[in-house]
């Protein structure tokens, strides 16, 4: 696998010159066309993507290039992100184990032009691949494989699968699972409930996080655990911030009635939150709910809550936790997002099967981990986001929320690049995504997917192929 290292990179050249975010948020009159005609033509192009994440074919050029290369590591030159200097020229060298060895702005030895710019790979620390329990939705293989194709090395997967990740045992097995078949890097949370912080295990399970569901639960419960958790340091404590009293579990048949249900749900909750640096908040997707942070939260924003509203995706199938909201609501998060309130760009990526979606009572969940980089990069291009503070939210601060010295182009940290072309976007197309889902709320939508992905310094997807099975290695392995 080292070989493929010495893979030359191609790519058509960059879009020059600062970018100048506009103030509004994008709907997308784009996608607001394809959602609405979404629900008539699903379930016959699932298919498409259906299958795709197993068998991966390397393409001609990726294998004769592993061919005649050589051993050693490599010096890629270029256009690079640099976390003190921004976007700059410069060469990085990667090492046989993986790691950037070097970071400067010119180096001798044999070279490899990036004719893009080199960008840190994203970390998304929030997945949902079904694995185990639900494999017709997703596995570590397909899922895994979604996020490579997308530019995203690393994940974290949550603990609601079957049987769900609460105890050593079920970690253990989802961990086994993830190292036998994962293409990207993982961490796992672990569910967490009143008095785990007295089990044993507590302080020695090397859980990414610990995550706190309001289903089925008292609020009395729910805000005892969350202090509880917060109270005992070690791993943050990831919340699902609704208040458990506004979830109605009856089965909505529109999708501005499941979002009616909801619309208090977040701010009461945060409103009793404590205020902890140990506290962060999944899936923000309100105004009042980014203006009632808890002092010392962190908090996370989905591209379906800063690109999707009632407007924007009007069906049931689009119904996803938190739900969508409005238009006013995607103006108060971007200017969150924009100005680091909101620190972290997560997927949430939850995959349902299309006849799933097609029912009355369709599940929550939308499929994103692929779609994620790429359609926030044409929210760069198209002048909406600095690249700094997409580079920031997609790579370095999930790392470092999570106390992992990754995500930036540097001496010592894991060779986890991309390499992008900002002129180069496409509509997103449901037989090129890999997901088993088989569907997306934004196909047809403009999207700047990655010429080249690295994981470790290994090329693992190129031009929208997987060049890799397995390989995928644990985040954590011990507590703070």
């Amino acid at each position: 696998m080292a070989q493929s290292r010495q893979h030359h990179l191609r790519g058509s050249g960059v879009a020059a010159g600062p970018v100048q975010p506009e103030p509004q948020p994008d709907g997308g009159r784009v996608g607001a066309v394809a959602a609405r005609a979404f629900r008539a033509r699903r379930v016959q192009r699932a298919g498409a993507g259906a299958a795709r994440g197993e068998q991966p074919q390397r393409s001609d050029l990726h294998a004769a290039a592993v061919a005649a290369a050589g051993g050693g590591g490599v010096i890629l030159e270029g256009r690079l992100w640099h976390p003190q200097n921004g976007l700059t020229e410069g060469c990085v060298a990667v090492g046989d184990d993986g790691a950037i060895e070097r970071v400067a702005k010119t180096m001798a030895g044999r070279k490899q032009r990036v004719c893009g710019m080199l960008l840190p790979a994203g970390f998304d620390m929030h997945v949902h691949f079904r694995d185990p329990g639900f494999p017709q939705k997703e596995t570590w293989a397909s899922g895994s494989a979604s996020a490579a194709c997308g530019g995203v090395t690393a994940v974290v997967d949550m603990p609601n699968t079957q049987p769900p990740t609460d105890s050593p045992t079920a970690f253990a097995t989802k961990a086994q699972r993830a190292a036998a078949a994962s293409v990207v890097d993982f961490g796992l949370g672990v569910s967490a409930r009143p008095g785990i912080s007295r089990e044993a295990w507590f302080g020695e399970l090397p859980a990414a996080f610990w995550k706190l569901y309001p289903y089925g639960k008292s609020w009395e419960d729910y805000r005892a655990t969350a202090t509880e958790v917060t109270a005992a340091g070690g791993r943050p404590l990831v919340i699902h911030g609704e208040h458990p009293s506004h979830i109605d579990m009856s089965p909505p048949t529109e999708l501005a009635e499941h979002t009616a249900h909801r619309r208090l749900a977040e701010a009461e909750c945060l409103a009793g939150m404590p205020a902890s640096p140990q506290l962060h908040v999944a899936h923000l997707s309100t105004a009042d709910g980014l203006a009632g942070l808890p002092a010392g939260a962190t908090a996370e924003v989905c591209p379906h809550h800063l690109l999707l509203n009632l407007d924007a995706c009007d069906s049931i199938d689009c119904k996803v936790d938190p739900p969508l909201r409005t238009p006013r609501d995607n103006a108060a998060l971007w200017a969150g997002f924009r100005d680091g309130r909101i620190a972290v760009l997560a997927s949430d990526h939850a995959p349902h099967l299309p006849e799933e979606k097609a029912s009355d009572n369709p599940p929550s969940g939308i499929p994103g981990v692929e779609t994620m980089v790429p359609l926030m990069l044409q929210q760069v291009s198209a002048g909406r986001l600095a690249l700094g503070r997409l580079v920031n939210a997609m790579a370095e601060a999930p790392a470092d929320r999570l106390g992992l010295p990754r995500g930036r182009i540097a001496a010592g940290q894991p060779a986890d690049l991309i390499e992008v072309d900002l002129k180069a976007a496409r509509p997103v197309a449901l037989e090129q995504l890999h997901s088993r889902a088989g569907w997306s709320p934004y196909e047809g939508w403009d999207a700047i997917f990655p010429q080249r992905v690295w994981r470790r310094g290994e090329l693992v997807a190129a031009d929208g192929e997987l060049q890799e099975t397995g390989g995928g290695q644990p985040l954590f392995t011990a507590q703070p």
